[in-house]
């Protein structure tokens, strides 16, 4: 009997053993397999540029105790989902974290080209990009780059390279939908409303999900009075995305337009929630006023603007809506203020708009590009203006003016280095353009009988 006793003891330990090992190994099997399904998840998203979705499945899969090499990916993937999303400081420290946890620097670099390309440093990167699509063995990697470089040289007014870049992705995937949307963009760029849309259509008959297309789409069709179309895919589009400013917003003036205000009021309402700009959560809030005075709530109406003009101090709409309500109530001068700056901002907001259709024509016009360079500057779009003039000293390294504005722009932040520099390649140069300067701006107003 007493020998019986220990075999049994030794098969039930041996049991018990075999039991431990198999939980081990589903413990950690079943973590790499959840991890495996996770992955596959976020890669789906980011194959269908769902860009809000991949953000989301990848933060949660972050930090949450899983393999070094999946936390990597999670970092690299999310790091190109947000440089989509032109969020280019956040997509940064992703891509710093994830060749931390060991992806391959070099993948990493390459997004880094897309993004200076996005950026508006497409002059310096572009032939780098071209080089590593020709050595890159990826074909979303392949799409990443025509797409970085179209949307470089658009913002760059580069727009027969533009074509040229989307003429040869086109070719290259016929059934892609980005090549038309960015057709489209090229097409609204040129003032070209039907032709733009047809390429949005196409885009969206390739790609139903494709949301980019369907809110530009939207909003075009906003702008030219297809009113119901608009407001059928400024829904379609808040189905998928209910908290996007821009399509809360377009949807809110698509309701203005079509008369009904108080459905138009929920959702301006509702924008003033979201993570709006500072020129949306002015335009919302005018709006709001505009519907005050017509409900002949004064008083809210002028709390409203002054809100507007102190949210965003260049929206010429608010100040002079501001200024007439000033009027209203008996205060002339403050009402003459408001509506000088509008003036004043107007005006160079319309040269803007004759130096960008200019560009169109003329690219490699450097003058006007150094004078696009000093407006954003003086306006305070410091990125922006920055841009211009580096694209001007693309076309002409040594252009003068160009320099005489880098020279002030360093002087007022105290960099004396920079400036003597650029003061140096300067020499006598003066700044490009004459617009118009706050001291002109009521002159101006009085000569055209107190302004719009």
């Amino acid at each position: 009997m007493v020998g019986e006793g220990r075999p049994r003891r030794w098969r039930r330990n041996l049991l018990v053993g075999c039991l431990a090992v198999l939980l081990v190994i589903a413990v950690v099997w079943g973590g790499t397999l959840r991890d495996a399904a996770d992955l596959s998840a976020a890669r789906a998203a980011v194959a269908a540029r769902d860009w809000p979705r991949a953000e989301a499945l990848l933060r949660a899969g972050l930090g949450a105790g899983r393999t070094r090499s999946g936390d990597a990916e999670r970092h690299f993937l999310l790091g190109r989902s947000l440089r989509r999303q032109r969020r280019f400081a956040e997509a940064e420290r992703e891509f710093a974290a994830a060749v931390g946890a060991g992806w391959p620097a070099g993948a990493v670099e390459r997004q880094r080209l897309l993004a200076r390309a996005q950026g508006g440093e497409v002059h310096r990167v572009e032939e780098p990009i071209v080089r590593s699509m020709g050595e890159a063995e990826d074909d979303a990697y392949a799409e990443d780059c025509y797409e970085a470089l179209a949307e470089g040289f658009v913002a760059a007014y580069r727009m027969p390279d533009a074509r040229k870049c989307i003429g040869f992705w086109s070719q290259w995937r016929p059934d892609d939908p980005l090549p038309a949307y960015w057709s489209g963009v090229v097409e609204e760029r040129f003032l070209h409303p039907v032709q733009a849309l047809e390429q949005y259509h196409r885009a969206l008959e390739l790609d139903p999900g494709l949301q980019t297309a369907r809110l530009a789409a939207a909003r075009l069709e906003l702008d030219t009075g297809r009113l119901e179309e608009a407001r059928r895919h400024f829904g379609e589009y808040l189905d998928v995305r209910p908290d996007e400013p821009a399509a809360v917003m377009g949807l809110a003036d698509c309701l203005v337009r079509l008369g009904e205000p108080a459905r138009a009021r929920e959702r301006y309402l509702d924008a003033l929630t979201t993570d709006v700009t500072p020129e949306q959560a002015s335009a919302a809030l005018t709006e709001l006023a505009q519907m005050a005075l017509g409900d002949g709530e004064e008083k809210r109406a002028g709390m409203l603007l002054e809100e507007a003009v102190a949210v965003d101090p260049r929206g010429t709409r608010a100040r002079l809506s501001y200024a007439a309500v000033l009027a209203r109530v008996g205060d002339r001068e403050g009402a003459e203020r408001e509506r000088a700056e509008a003036e004043r901002m107007a005006a160079l907001q319309r040269r803007l708009a004759e130096i960008t259709h200019d560009l169109l024509g003329s690219p490699d016009d450097v003058g006007a590009r150094a004078e696009a360079g000093a407006i954003f500057l003086e306006e305070g779009f410091e990125r922006e203006g920055l841009q211009w003039l580096e694209s001007a000293l693309a076309y002409d390294p040594d252009h003068g003016p160009t320099h005489r504005v880098l020279a002030d722009w360093y002087e007022s932040r105290g960099e004396d280095g920079p400036a003597a520099e650029h003061r140096r390649r300067a020499g006598a140069a003066e700044r490009p353009g004459r617009r118009p300067s706050r001291g002109d701006a009521p002159a101006a107003a009085t000569e055209r009988g107190g302004g719009a």
